[in-house]
């Protein structure tokens, strides 16, 4: 039987290989596409992590909010 996280990590994995076929347009580079489903899979990560995690949330929600930030920053700034 599949379950939620099961199916997510499908779709992290479709979104990456949706970026990567997004290059086959001449005016995307492989990089670009890959950067644009990154982009898309960071949401899908946030929420199995953070929003709806497999075990109890901690009281903290300022580092997880602190990666989440930092990660769309290297993912924009790879992606230039």
């Amino acid at each position: 039987m599949i379950d939620y996280y099961d199916l997510v990590l499908l779709a992290i994995a479709a979104v990456m290989i949706a970026g990567a076929a997004m290059s086959l347009h001449p005016l995307v580079a492989l990089h670009q596409g890959l950067a644009a489903g990154s982009l898309v899979a960071t949401l899908f990560l946030y929420d199995v992590l953070f929003r709806n995690p497999p075990t109890e949330p901690t009281t903290s929600t300022t580092a997880a909010s602190a990666a989440v930030g930092v990660s769309w920053l290297l993912t924009l700034i790879l992606s230039l």
